[in-house]
């Protein structure tokens, strides 16, 4: 029953059917490591005769590494599908099973079509994709019954779309969007949100080191050296007493910066580059508990990143960098 098909000894059975108590290789090693071979069984049940998952079936645009791929494969043949599109899915390759079962546009013909979503993982790798969740649907079996290995609550004569396959395909792992949109140019993904406890203060090695006062382990300007800075007693999770976020970032000429000052105390916030040089003394001056702003110029400097670091009574509290494109 196996001649012919990508599990028969003679193509890569030995790989996708290894021996009795092994770990589960059919559906999982492919999609997790070689990519999935265009033979069968590995295509869609549309047009395969019921109980019959091993028969020929509607063909997906795959890639196959058999001497072994690695999670970051990417399948160029397979066109991008638009943003805008209507049918575009965060859930990838399952999201084009699914339309390629139920869609008439794709149901009707065991042809080869470039279904939506067929870029998206893990036959791509697309920003938007719910990796976490695909990875989940794929563990619970969602990719045998796509080929036509139905859930065993299935009846046969009966609907495939069983209950045990629709609490797969609705799983949802209670996060269905990102809390930022995406950038338009290179890189695309967002700058990470800077951190507002003492331990995501500057570690050593991060360049805000002074180049002139001869002590390599001091701000510039700040004098406080690292071990205050990351010294284990400061290592708690408790709100700083000072915070700080900036906007616009990236920006091209002036960005705000908000700072909050929860006790009375002597602020400075100063700006830094790559290299460690002081560019910019923004404030240096005791403050009330309160709410205040106050702006950079970055019109005179060049393109980069911009270290800014804030201090409360010499000590630093946050460290957040600013883009200037």
């Amino acid at each position: 029953a196996l001649n012919g098909t990508a599990l028969s000894e003679a193509n890569f059975g030995g790989l996708l059917l290894p021996a009795a108590n092994k770990p589960r290789s059919v559906d999982l090693y492919p999609i997790f490591h070689t990519g999935v071979p265009n033979l069968r069984p590995y295509q869609l049940a549309t047009g395969k005769p019921a109980g019959n998952p091993l028969a020929a079936g509607k063909p997906f645009i795959n890639n196959f590494l058999p001497n072994g791929g690695d999670m970051l494969r990417l399948n160029m043949a397979v066109p991008p599908t638009s943003r805008t599109d209507a049918k575009f899915s965060s859930l990838g390759l399952i999201n084009a099973a699914v339309l390629g079962l139920t869609d008439p546009a794709y149901n009707t013909n065991m042809n080869l079509q470039l279904i939506p979503n067929m870029d998206g993982f893990p036959n791509g790798r697309r920003l938007e994709d719910d990796v976490t969740r695909i990875e989940l649907q794929a563990v619970g079996g969602v990719v045998l019954a796509a080929i036509g290995l139905w859930y065993d609550d299935y009846t046969p004569g009966g609907s495939p779309v069983t209950p045990k396959l629709l609490s797969v395909l609705n799983y949802s792992t209670g996060i269905g969007a990102n809390d930022v949109a995406f950038k338009t140019a290179f890189p695309y993904v967002q700058q990470p949100w800077a951190g507002t406890s003492p331990c995501a203060g500057t570690a050593p090695g991060t360049g805000l080191r002074s180049a002139n006062n001869g002590n390599n382990n001091e701000f510039r300007g700040l004098d406080i050296p690292y071990s205050t800075v990351t010294s284990d007693s400061y290592l708690d999770l408790a709100s700083p007493s000072l915070m700080m976020k900036a906007s616009p970032n990236p920006t091209t000429d002036m960005s705000t910066i908000q700072y909050r000052v929860v006790a009375a105390s002597k602020v400075q916030i100063m700006v830094y580059d790559v290299s460690g040089k002081q560019v910019a003394v923004l404030v240096q001056e005791n403050k009330l508990p309160g709410l205040y702003t106050v702006k950079w110029n970055s019109k005179d400097v060049k393109s980069g990143s911009y270290f800014v670091a804030a201090a409360m009574n010499g000590k630093v509290q946050q460290n957040i960098t600013i883009i200037k494109q």
